[in-house]
């Protein structure tokens, strides 16, 4: 009975690992995913960094070819997508980081990750409001998406961005980041910091902290054993 319950684990395990193989297969070391071969002089990446399959490169407006738009370090870890609001954007990520599956970096002016750097599956860093404050022009977003989709285009190519607050955001060395956290326009968040899964940080997040919650509080201050 304990060898044939054994052999079942085994199995399961072996499913597992093929389907999470077949899901997100990755590239070979140094090289682009598909994705990635298309931007040319847009993106530009490090020595033995991997772009996994599920990594995605989306541009919502017309950008210029001869721009680089993303800089990736040496042997980082790449799941997540990064995604273009704006020509102006631009999304730097220093060496040795990990960004997880599912990821979304959203920029319409700056996304800047550091060295060393974890960012779990799931969470969202977006550098900008997207809708206004006010009702009146949320209304002219929605007729815009109206007629931008009837022409077969992206809903936002048209969209009036003088009402929509942006401001870059940074993420320094030796951050982690939990799964499903949302980082909004603005933040900084400090050297060392660790932000709790499912968080909404829309405040500056002190270097060597824990933070959590929604808003994301500090929880404690790392000890220099912890760090």
């Amino acid at each position: 009975m304990f060898k044939l319950s054994a052999l079942f684990d085994n199995i399961k395990n072996r499913i597992r690992q093929e389907l999470r193989t077949f899901l997100f297969p990755p590239a070979s070391p140094g090289s682009p995913c598909q994705a990635a071969r298309r931007l040319g002089a847009r993106i530009a990446v490090g020595d033995d960094t991997l772009l996994l399959e599920s990594a995605q490169f989306r541009f919502d407006v017309p950008t210029p070819d001869n721009r680089q738009y993303i800089s990736i370090g040496e042997k980082c870890v790449i799941g997540g997508n990064f995604i273009f609001e704006s020509a102006a954007g631009k999304i730097s990520v220093g060496e040795r980081t990990y960004i997880g599956g599912g990821v979304n970096l959203i920029s319409r002016v700056g996304i800047s990750i550091g060295n060393d750097v974890i960012i779990a599956w799931g969470c969202y860093v977006y550098d900008h409001n997207s809708h206004s404050l006010h009702w009146q022009d949320r209304r002219q977003d929605i007729e815009q998406f109206s007629q931008d989709f009837r022409r077969h285009q992206c809903g936002i190519i048209n969209k009036d961005w003088s009402t929509v607050k942006a401001k870059p955001i940074m993420i320094q060395d030796k951050a982690w980041i939990g799964f499903e956290a949302t980082i909004l326009k603005g933040v900084t968040i400090g050297e060392g910091a660790i932000v709790g899964a499912k968080s909404v940080v829309v405040t500056d997040v002190e270097p060597w902290t824990v933070v959590a919650g929604n808003p994301a509080r500090l929880i404690k201050r790392l000890s220099p054993e912890d760090r």
